[in-house]
């Protein structure tokens, strides 16, 4: 089961200017994309999402902020890794949530038959 707790933790995480805890954000999300957990979790994300207004600004438990704060996550990690190459995972989760966020029975879109 999802809560508001684990979706704020994961975005906390990915927020931070600290490279540690962004990886600990990244590795958190994968997990929750991962296995049986993925549907409960992208199901919370998407209902949460599909309930948004047209003209409200995306909160905390949806696809829009989740994709934005892991690009923002993303940018800072190549931005400090001056001297390596910046962590695959990154650019591995960021596919894999918008896939999701696309995915219909994921998004919290009404399916058309």
């Amino acid at each position: 089961m999802v809560t508001s707790r684990d979706v704020q933790e994961i975005v906390e995480k990915l927020s931070s200017d600290k490279v540690k805890a962004r990886e600990e954000g990244i590795k958190l999300l994968s997990t929750w994309l991962e296995g049986g957990s993925s549907h409960n979790f992208c199901k919370f994300i998407g209902l949460n999402t599909a309930k948004l207004r047209p003209d409200e600004i995306p909160h905390s438990e949806t696809w829009p902020f989740l994709i934005s704060i892991l690009i923002k996550s993303a940018s800072s990690e190549i931005s400090s890794s001056k001297r390596r190459n910046p962590k695959l995972i990154y650019a591995k989760t960021l596919r894999i949530v918008v896939q999701r966020a696309e995915d219909a029975k994921c998004s919290g879109q009404l399916e058309v038959v």
